[in-house]
């Protein structure tokens, strides 16, 4: 009689536990910082560099050392769909696939993608346990990147992500702010033909912005609020709300620029009014109190808490160095619960 109790008993901690599994899911998103392959494509200028006898030397004992750092970090954040900035093409990613398979058993089998023409020949892409059911490209600027959008229906619930990486503050301010405002109008015209005909979906938009999530660029033309209240009270519905108003004062920083030791808020995880937790209607997923975080590990961090970076660098301070570490960015990421 105990023995049949106790496989009783083990048999509902079982599905207890596949009922809680399921019902979670982790988004990330991480700029990875020039994952390049070590083969010069004639048809990329931007990868001159990455080969054995580039400028970063980048042999294969180098790349494969990048590809396990990086696995090793994106197995510690277990996330169920992730968000990736700057990788050269598909084999990049296939290998990055077969790296966290065969050193930590983890497997990500989706690979959304496609080749783009921007300049430096970095793209975004998307890893995931689940399948896209549908696979959209948004371009506002010819030469920039694209925005991935992928929509997933897991266990019958609808989710959509927005990959992003806009054009950085390098070159004259005013031409760089300008594609940016341009990048932010064309997500924001996605998101606002997807909640007039669903106010209440799931959309989060990922990425590496790079601008302070306080800009009129990421405020105001791309509606992404800093204030909760704000965007809960917001009658129309438009407003999206940007996570890294959820983080403690002066722990928001996820790049740091040397040359004017300046922390940065460069990458967020922005979400639909509807996956808060307070929203009324609710979106099918909505977002875990406190569960969003700038993901960083001891290993990920110099000795002043700042991305180890992973590239060769020639200075007058340092001399010509080359620094073995993950990414220049640190990653994000959130948890996700079923309604």
């Amino acid at each position: 009689m105990k023995f049949k109790l106790g496989l009783v008993c083990l048999f509902a901690a079982l599905i207890s536990f596949s009922v809680v599994a399921s019902d979670r899911l982790v988004v990330a998103s991480w700029n990875v910082e020039n994952l390049f392959d070590t083969e010069d494509d004639p048809l990329n200028e931007g990868d001159n560099g990455y080969t054995p006898r580039g400028w970063m030397r980048w042999t294969n004992a180098r790349y494969a050392l990048k590809l396990r750092h990086l696995a090793d970090v994106i197995v510690r954040m277990r996330p169920d769909i992730l968000g990736l900035m700057e990788v050269e093409n598909r084999r990049v990613l296939e290998d990055l696939v077969r790296t966290l398979k065969e050193k930590h058993g983890y497997e990500m089998p989706h690979i959304m993608h496609r080749d783009g023409d921007e300049k430096r020949g970095i793209e975004v892409a998307i890893l995931s346990k689940h399948a896209a059911v549908a696979t959209n490209w948004i371009q506002s600027v010819t030469g920039q990147r694209e925005v991935l959008v992928c929509e997933f229906v897991i266990d019958g619930r609808s989710l959509t992500l927005l990959a992003n990486h806009w054009k950085s503050q390098l070159g004259k301010k005013a031409e760089s702010d300008e594609i940016r405002r341009l990048e932010a109008l064309g997500v924001r015209s996605y998101l606002d033909k997807r909640l007039a005909s669903d106010p209440a979906a799931a959309l989060m938009v990922a990425g590496d912005f790079n601008d302070s999530p306080s800009s009129p660029i990421l405020v105001e033309a791309a509606g992404f609020a800093l204030d909760k209240r704000r965007v809960l009270n917001d009658s129309s519905g438009r407003l999206l709300y940007n996570l890294t108003g959820a983080l403690p004062e002066g722990k928001h920083g996820t790049y740091y620029y040397a040359p004017k030791k300046q922390w940065s808020v460069l990458d967020a995880i922005v979400v639909s009014r509807g996956m808060l937790a307070e929203a009324e209607p609710g979106a099918p997923w909505k977002v875990v109190q406190g569960s969003y975080e700038i993901f960083k590990s001891k290993e990920q961090c110099d000795k002043e808490g700042r991305p180890l970076p992973f590239r060769r660098v020639r200075s007058k301070s340092v001399g010509d160095v080359y620094y073995t570490g993950y990414s220049d960015h640190f990653p994000v990421r959130v948890t996700l619960k079923a309604r």
